[in-house]
């Protein structure tokens, strides 16, 4: 495994991690969720080892949202100054994570690999689908998606959801967007008052509405692709049942002919000892394909 060091097109630098396959291959782009890492995803790990000794590359390239908060060197375009930038799950502006995507599926054509599979696990599944509503599929050749959730339909759930957004509302309107709130993401995460509010539905980011289940479920739809779709079976973004999840969204695929959906039983949204298992069933589906 080798470290890339790359900037986006506005100038933030990230951090890569690319597990080498073979020459003018396919390489698996994967984007990480909400408060993930490298250094704290094991499974990604075992993926990329995995895939490289079968001549898939990998890359796990960091987004603007790594970590909790974080500080990240910023490169002006046109001065050439170097500047440092506070972001992470808890200010990251969700908007600008198309910069991200875009950026490692760009690294990985300029390492020479033809065909691209964008992966994904947790809140990465929304940053590629927002990729996707506004860049198209041009340069994908497939998808995974592990534990995608419908984040502004679950936190609509939430009993103290509407005090939630009332606070970072009333904090916005006040001029103070990056105010941490006095409640916390998962009752764990601090979270700033703009990012928080960019979860509400018919925000930004509800663009996988599996909550409500509307007749009309937006870009998903129209993705045609092959898709795999991976759920623990104690996954805490589950809105049903991991079955009743799975056949809804093979419904909503109507694009595409190749739609494969895995529940990983005994495990839960970060697939602790089921590692090994989850790069299997990945592994095998793209033997299968690529």
């Amino acid at each position: 495994m080798e470290l890339l060091h790359r900037y986006t097109k506005d100038g933030l630098n990230l951090l890569g991690c690319h597990w080498r396959g073979k020459e003018n291959g396919t390489c698996i782009v994967f984007t990480h969720g909400m408060f993930d890492n490298i250094i704290e995803n094991n499974f990604v790990e075992i993926c990329g080892e995995n895939l490289s000794k079968k001549g898939y590359g990998f890359i796990f390239g960091h987004n603007r949202g790594y970590g909790v908060i974080n500080s990240i060197i910023v490169k002006d375009r046109e001065t050439g100054r170097y500047s440092g930038k506070i972001i992470g799950s808890t200010y990251e502006k969700f908007g600008e994570s198309i910069y991200d995507v875009d950026l490692w599926i760009e690294t990985a054509k300029e390492l020479g690999y033809s065909k691209i599979i964008l992966a994904s696990h947790s809140f990465g599944w929304l940053k590629n689908l927002y990729y996707i509503s506004k860049k198209g599929l041009e340069n994908i050749s497939g998808l995974i998606m592990i534990s995608p959730p419908d984040t502004a339909g679950l936190i609509g759930r939430w009993e103290e959801s509407k005090a939630m957004f009332l606070e970072a509302k009333t904090n916005i309107e006040e001029g103070h967007s990056k105010k941490i709130m006095e409640y916390k993401m998962l009752d764990i995460f601090p979270i700033s008052s703009r990012t928080f509010y960019s979860y509400r539905k018919g925000g930004i980011l509800d663009i996988f509405p599996l909550v409500e289940s509307p007749e009309d479920f937006g870009i998903f739809s129209k993705i045609d692709k092959p898709i795999f779709v991976a759920l623990a079976e104690k996954d805490n973004i589950i809105v049903e049942t991991p079955e009743k999840d799975l056949e809804k969204l093979k419904k909503y695929a109507k694009s595409t002919n190749d739609f494969c959906g895995e529940i990983i039983l005994g495990t839960t949204h970060r697939y602790i000892r089921k590692e090994e298992e989850l790069s299997e069933k990945i592994c095998k589906w793209i033997e299968e394909r690529f």
